[in-house]
């Protein structure tokens, strides 16, 4: 559009000055605009406006030229100039020395929302968004000191508001006195280069925020190891003590002495159980979890569950069931499904009443999967914490933790073995009235 906005220029400029070449009289009010048009052919360089100086001030810019013959070259011509102008599909818009626009084409008109009456005779600010003033006022002043403006980007409102990025082009227009009386101003709209841009930024922090975020992922692992290590360290020999001291090999232990050395005992467990966790989320997160395939009875499996788990509840007043009656043989990590029912009954303990509670475990067939699950009577899960029960790291209430215990690394374990064996991981819930969890395992 540049190039031909140029050629027009030049052919009109050379129009203009060919018939004042070839005598016309200058003081003739047609020949005088030829020579005017001829000018501004040539200094704009494609802008395509007729200037007279006869004209009232406000219209001293105008399209409204008529040839001496409606069939004469020279007005199809301009006829055709002027509709160039108008029908540009870039916006164009033609301002004089105060900053008033005196003239726009279609395109500008279409963009901005306003009626071509409602423009003419504005500030050019008007049309300026309030994050552009300033700059649209140094690039006005730029215009006035050195007569050209190259591609300056500056933010436009548009009548509802709107606002677009565009970037300016201004040349100087002159009368046929050679003074100038103002410029031209092609207005491209750049809205899509500048989404562009932003999808390209965006992308680029999002680059910086995942390298970001490897660094802290190396880190947090290795604070995890770290920690489960040092936490392991001084944890056998605390039970290790805890167990001599129970069998009366350091002398006779009373009632309340055995007390304290079981809870220091429970609690060294459950300390243990939390280095364990922090390693396996780990694993789990990074896909590090090793899995050994066996098969084995699921009623035996079951049985094995009730004699491991009853010993974390010797001490509270507990039901603990197993309902299982099928004998079907599965095969999957043992090791791993013993794990998930731990944390399931662990939960489940810190959950439910200390009197008259009760936790039942079972598995039935369901396909070509096997169906546990873990049934309690205990407090149930809030709808509010339903949805992220599962999530890795998920930030538990602190002040609910405090009270009824747990870790919360528990079911993200759970649901972490689970999958990787093949299987799913679910639970229903009500508030007031317990949980059951449901996991399958392919046979």
């Amino acid at each position: 559009m540049d190039s031909f906005g140029n050629v027009g220029g030049l052919l009109i400029g050379i129009l203009g000055l060919a018939v004042a070449a070839v005598g016309l009289d200058p003081t003739n009010h047609y020949s005088s605009q030829i020579f005017t048009l001829g000018v501004v052919g040539m200094a704009a360089g494609g802008i395509v406006v007729l200037v007279s100086s006869r004209k009232p001030k406000k219209t001293i810019l105008t399209h409204q030229y008529e040839a001496k013959s409606p069939t004469s070259d020279s007005g199809h011509e301009l006829t055709k100039y002027k509709n160039l102008y108008e029908g540009s599909p870039v916006m164009q818009r033609t301002v004089n020395t105060d900053g008033i626009i005196i003239e726009c084409n279609q395109a500008y008109v279409k963009n901005f929302g306003h009626t071509k009456d409602d423009i003419i005779g504005k500030s050019l600010f008007d049309h300026t968004a309030d994050q552009s003033i300033e700059n649209m006022r140094k690039t006005f002043e730029t215009w006035k000191q050195t007569g050209k403006v190259d591609n300056v980007e500056v933010w436009f409102k548009r009548k509802d508001g709107s606002v677009f990025p565009g970037l300016i082009s201004a040349n100087n227009i002159y009368d046929d006195k050679g003074r100038l009386i103002g410029s031209n101003t092609v207005i491209r709209d750049i809205s899509e280069i500048y989404q562009a841009r932003r999808v390209l930024d965006e992308h680029e922090r999002q680059k910086i925020q995942l390298e970001e975020l490897k660094k802290l992922d190396a880190i947090k692992e290795a604070f995890y190891l770290i920690v489960s290590k040092e936490f392991q360290t001084p944890i056998e020999p605390i039970k290790r003590y805890c167990d001599i001291l129970k069998e009366s090999f350091a002398g006779k232990l009373n009632a309340k002495q055995r007390e304290a050395i079981d809870e220091i005992y429970y609690n060294t467990a459950r300390l243990e159980q939390l280095t364990h966790d922090i390693v396996d989320v780990q694993k789990l997160n990074s896909n590090r979890m090793e899995f050994k395939k066996e098969e084995f009875q699921v009623d035996e499996f079951m049985q094995s569950m009730i004699d491991t788990c009853s010993a974390m509840m010797s001490d509270k007043n507990i039901e603990f069931v197993n309902t299982t009656s099928i004998k079907s043989r599965i095969t999957s990590d043992k090791s791993r499904l013993k794990q998930v029912f731990y944390n399931l009954v662990q939960n489940a303990i810190d959950f439910v009443p200390q009197q008259g509670g009760k936790i039942e475990i079972g598995a039935s067939e369901e396909g070509d999967s096997v169906l546990f699950y873990a049934r309690d009577n205990g407090i149930g899960i809030s709808e509010k914490r339903k949805e992220s029960i599962f999530k890795k790291f998920y930030q538990v209430d602190l002040s609910f933790k405090r009270k009824y215990g747990g870790t919360g690394f528990g079911l993200v374990i759970c649901k972490g073995i689970v999958e990787n064996l093949g299987g799913k991981i679910w639970f229903q819930s009500k508030e007031g009235e317990g949980t059951t969890f449901y996991f399958t395992i392919p046979k």
